[in-house]
Parts: structure tokens; C-alpha cells; sequence
């Protein structure tokens, strides 16, 4: 078979894998660098995100909170009496026994005198020796403590003036507090006193520090107090009782606290 010719220009097999490798590298280098700028891009892309979400996120939090007192004023309809039942013996069963006696007798009176009995409450009962100078015990004594709702002040001194004469000398008044049947509409007076309060401190706050007041975000209740009177009676003379114990009422504060946070623009 004759020899096929060849041409003296035909590049040798090692030098053309040489060029496909360069080749390569070149398609490898050009990819890279697009890869490169791509992620350059995104990159700043995120910074930008980033950076917009920061300053969304740092507008966000930026609040003041205050905290304010309203009040609101009403006359009371109520009044809330402590009474204490004292029994004195030679042991504690006889003055257990005395005292339970004296104090059943308390009960059905204001029962007799129209209180109710869910307006009557024990709040304490005491019972212990009671000693010499020497620190002999001589005998023991015995205190329960009620406290009784008068839901009437035109009838409360009546009442009071029945509750200890019909105790005789072991029924002791420690002293009373006037109060309200129902203080809901004080309270929400109050509150929305208090919430006004609150946004005129936190605008007030706002304007110093150069900015402008936004929406309440939140709104707290702290405490609701309610001002009622109390007085002590440490005498009370059961023969006064012809004239009933003079009541005046007046006027009593009830005060409501609240924490507002406010958003700043």
C-alpha cells in the first residue's frame, strides 16, 4: 500500500494537546472572573440589605416609656367597720366557750339590723394566757375579729350603735373605712386620666430630644389604690347610743397607674 503523504505544516499530537490545555485554562479564567464579579454583586447586594435592614430594624426599636397616675374623685356609699369580741376566764375552754357565745350574739344582731351575712367576715381568732408580774399565768383571754359591710351610710351609725350596745362592755369598734359598692366607673375615669397623662410626659420627652412622638405600642396597668378614709375608734360610749354616730362621707380620690411605651418616629 503506498504511504499517505503528509504535509510539512501538520502540527505534532503533543503540541496540539498543549493548545487545548491552554484553551481550557482560558475558558476556566474567563469563567472565574464572571463567577467572581457575580459574587461581587451579590455581595453588595446583601451589604445594601443588610444595611436597610439595620436602619429599619434600629427605626423600629427606638421607643420612650413613661409611666403616669390619673385620679378621679367620688363620694362614698360604703363603710367597711373592724369589730373585735374580747372574752376573759380561768381557762381557755371557758373563755373558747364565752367568746363563741358573745360572738353569735354580735351575729344575730346585724342580722336583726338587715346585714347580710355575706357582708360579715371573721378575720382573726385569738386565744392565750394571760400572766402576772412574776410570768404566772393567771388565767386567758380570747379576741375574734370581724369585719362588717355597711352597704348604707344613712343607716350605718344606727347600726353600729345597735352592733355595741348589744355587745356590752367585750365589743370594741378598732375603727372603720369608708369605701364605694361599685368604683368601675371611677376606675375607667381614672385610666383614661392616667393614658393622657402618660402621652403628654412622652410628648413632652419626644420634643426635647428633638423627635416626634409615634403610636402607644403597649399599655400597662400598675396599680389601682383607692384612697378610702380610715379611723380609728378607740372609745365608744355604749350610752351615746340614743343618737347615732354622725357619718360624713365627703369625697375620696381613687388613683390609677399606667406604663405606656410609645414608639418614636
Amino acid at each position: 500500500m503506498p504511504a499517505v503523504p503528509t504535509s510539512r505544516h501538520a502540527v505534532p499530537a503533543w503540541h496540539r494537546s498543549r493548545t487545548v490545555r491552554v484553551a481550557l485554562v482560558g475558558v476556566a479564567l474567563v469563567l472565574l472572573a464572571g463567577c467572581s464579579k457575580s459574587a461581587e454583586a451579590e455581595t453588595s447586594r446583601a451589604t445594601k440589605t443588610t444595611k436597610a435592614t439595620k436602619g429599619s430594624s434600629t427605626s423600629t426599636n427606638r421607643t420612650v416609656t413613661v409611666t403616669a397616675t390619673g385620679s378621679s374623685k367620688g363620694v362614698p356609699d360604703s363603710m367597711i367597720v373592724d369589730v373585735t369580741i374580747t372574752s376573759g376566764g380561768a381557762s381557755a375552754a371557758e373563755v373558747l366557750h364565752d367568746n363563741n357565745a358573745r360572738t353569735h350574739k354580735v351575729l344575730d344582731q346585724l342580722r336583726m339590723t338587715a346585714v347580710d351575712d355575706k357582708d360579715v367576715s371573721t378575720q382573726s381568732l385569738d386565744i392565750g394566757p394571760t400572766y402576772d408580774k412574776k410570768g404566772k399565768i393567771t388565767g386567758y383571754i380570747a379576741h375574734n375579729s370581724l369585719e362588717i359591710t355597711f352597704r348604707s351610710l344613712n343607716s350605718a351609725g344606727t347600726k353600729l350603735d345597735y352592733l355595741v350596745a348589744g355587745g356590752d362592755n367585750h365589743v370594741r369598734v378598732g375603727g372603720f373605712r369608708l369605701g364605694f359598692q361599685d368604683d368601675d366607673e371611677l376606675v375607667s375615669t381614672a385610666r383614661i386620666d392616667a393614658v393622657k397623662r402618660a402621652k403628654a410626659q412622652a410628648e413632652q420627652m419626644a420634643k426635647a430630644a428633638g423627635t416626634d412622638l409615634g403610636e402607644a405600642r403597649t399599655i400597662t396597668e400598675v396599680n389601682v389604690q383607692n384612697f378610702s378614709s380610715r379611723t380609728a375608734l378607740t372609745t365608744y360610749d355604749v350610752g351615746a347610743q340614743a343618737s347615732s354616730v354622725p357619718i360624713a362621707p365627703g369625697s375620696q380620690k381613687l388613683n390609677v397607674q399606667v406604663k405606656v411605651v410609645f414608639q418614636l418616629a
